[in-house]
């Protein structure tokens, strides 16, 4: 079982960005959501990683209300790989990626061999073990995306999210980080869901789209369903062409800049 989202409201201040929204996510898929900004797609994952709390209605996951995880248990389910990351203190590379074990390790314990296995590994992947020495605060903005990367992939969660996850990188580590998500779909392991503003880059990674706007779901489903010019111009107020590139093995989406 995933998440079941159920009849949820939310508002800012009076404003309001959810009204009785409704959607299932169901486990070992890689889930794209799609919209313009302020449509409600960051506050969804804040609702997903508890966060932030509906106003009314429920959101569960594993049958179960995420109320009732505690923050330790919810850490061993779901890795979040956020949009901002600051820190102002000189942890270490490898001190931020551990961070993402300490739900499995006792309190005031020090890593395990096991921990440390995982931490290595997952720095290895991401291309960050050359600077696990180096402190966070004397990174770029993409190395320091790459870091808090390897830092959800260590917490070794079946959900992986990301919120606009690879906004800082340049197209090489973009596709480094995102075949590692997909490969872990691939394999059983994980369900990923990305919020994403780059609609090819979407194509190409996620199966199953959901369309947002103004707080409300306005289309989902596979890809090859949800994927059409009609959802993007409903969703986007722009004409578009869709088609599918042999090239990349994928839909692509091209826009006509005068139209």
């Amino acid at each position: 079982m995933g998440f079941a989202i159920s009849h949820i409201n939310f508002s800012y201040g009076g404003d309001g960005v959810f009204s009785d929204l409704s959607l299932n996510i169901e486990p070992g898929r890689f889930y794209g959501i799609i919209g313009p900004n302020g449509c409600g797609k960051t506050t969804l994952v804040d609702m997903l990683v508890k966060n932030k709390k509906p106003e009314s209605g429920t959101v569960e996951y594993k049958g179960k209300d995420l109320n009732d995880y505690t923050r330790k248990d919810l850490a061993k389910e779901i890795a979040l790989v956020p949009q901002d990351f600051y820190i102002n203190f000189p942890y270490t590379v490898k001190e931020i990626v551990l961070m993402g074990r300490h739900p499995y390790m006792p309190r005031f314990s020090a890593p395990s061999s096991k921990d440390m296995k995982i931490a290595a590994a997952v720095m290895a992947e991401t291309g960050i073990e050359r600077f696990a020495h180096r402190h966070i605060t004397e990174l770029s903005g993409g190395e320091k995306q790459r870091v808090v990367f390897a830092r959800a992939l260590a917490q070794d969660t079946p959900v992986l999210i990301l919120d606009e996850a690879t906004s800082n990188l340049d197209i090489k580590y973009t596709l480094n980080l995102l075949n590692l998500a997909a490969d872990s779909v691939k394999t059983g392991r994980k369900t990923v869901i990305a919020v994403m503003q780059n609609l090819n880059l979407a194509a190409l990674y996620c199966d199953y789209w959901i369309f947002m706007k103004q707080g409300k779901i306005a289309a989902h489903g596979d890809i090859d369903e949800a994927l059409n010019e009609k959802n993007i111009e409903q969703v986007f107020e722009v004409e578009s062409k869709v088609y599918f590139e042999p090239y990349s093995k994928a839909k692509r989406v091209v826009f006509n800049p005068r139209a």
